[in-house]
């Protein structure tokens, strides 16, 4: 089994990791994770609806299926030529969005009117469905460092019609200095992207113990600040495309102990793992999700949702 992991690449350390946490299931999860994803997007409701949108590239030969979680989102089955190619891309009446990062967003459930922070927003995905969510009414604070990646955030909330968020290039580490309280908040966080091997397949080797150690100091730290700004009774969704319990389960457990917050229930995705390496975590954890790419043809996913008490 381990022989069989070494043989995908993944070095050592990880390989034993995962047969310590899904012991045969590893392999599956692992050889899933050599597949492509499928190709799926969502509709934005911002400029059309979506039986119209979808008629449309019936007409022109794409097949596709519903994403369950998202009413917007679909995954195709069939693409006659690249969907980036179409006019309803290009004119923003469709983003391409991978299934669970469609989930955060829809988590959250962000109203029109309410005062929403994207704490890691490029390259503009989960913002603008946040924005689609909203109707384009309230506003949203959307912080990146980078200053390339708000670049194409900048050029993909203009081409999909998002108008009320308001673009800050800086760490959302700093987000206190707006003086301004949240109703609601995403923290897609950074982190070691294990979840992600079908398009990084260098991470099954180049991560190291430090990598998820760094990952989950800088994901307590935005957390903490995170939640210093959200409004009471205000939601937090946390999410990664992670697998490591270290910047899952471990930081909620963290946040758990340490803040007067209660997890609330998600309802797709599989429980959240509540022994992992054999470390007894609160039963509660059960309520954050865990997306896998053997079970949810997505790639590896972590999302909690968080209410401040």
């Amino acid at each position: 089994m381990l022989e069989e992991l070494f043989s995908l690449g993944y070095s050592k350390t990880f390989a034993e990791r995962y047969y310590q946490l899904w012991g045969e299931r590893a392999l599956k999860i692992a050889e899933a994770m050599e597949r492509p994803l499928p190709r799926c997007f969502r509709v934005n409701t911002l400029r059309i609806e979506v039986p119209k949108l979808t008629k449309l590239l019936n007409k022109k030969g794409f097949q596709f299926r519903r994403v369950p979680w998202a009413r917007e989102g679909f995954c195709l089955t069939r693409e006659p030529f690249s969907i980036t190619s179409t006019p309803e891309y290009l004119s923003g009446l469709l983003y391409i969005q991978e299934a669970s990062s469609m989930y955060p967003p829809v988590a959250l459930g962000p109203k029109p009117g309410e005062t929403v922070a994207d704490m890691a927003a490029a390259p503009g995905g989960k913002t603008s469905h946040l924005a689609q969510l909203m109707e384009n009414e309230g506003i949203i604070y959307a912080f990146d460092v980078g200053e390339e990646r708000l670049k194409e955030t900048r050029l993909n909330l203009s081409r999909l019609g998002v108008t009320n968020t308001v673009l800050i290039h800086s760490s959302s580490l700093h987000i206190d200095e707006l003086e301004v309280e949240f109703d609601k908040i995403l923290l897609d966080a950074p982190c070691t992207g294990s979840g992600t091997i079908h398009k990084n397949p260098e991470r099954k080797a180049n991560r190291t113990m430090d990598d998820v150690k760094f990952c989950q100091g800088l994901q307590m730290r935005l957390l903490e600040k995170g939640l210093s700004v959200l409004k009471k009774g205000g939601t937090l969704v946390y999410s990664t495309c992670s697998l490591e319990p270290e910047e899952n389960e471990f930081v909620i457990q963290w946040v758990l102990d340490n803040f007067d917050v209660e997890l609330l229930p998600l309802r797709y995705g599989e429980p959240a793992l509540t022994k992992p390496f054999g470390i007894e975590l609160s039963e509660e954890i059960k309520k954050a999700r865990r997306f896998y790419p053997d079970r949810h043809g997505t790639s590896g996913f972590f999302v909690a949702k968080i209410r401040k008490v």
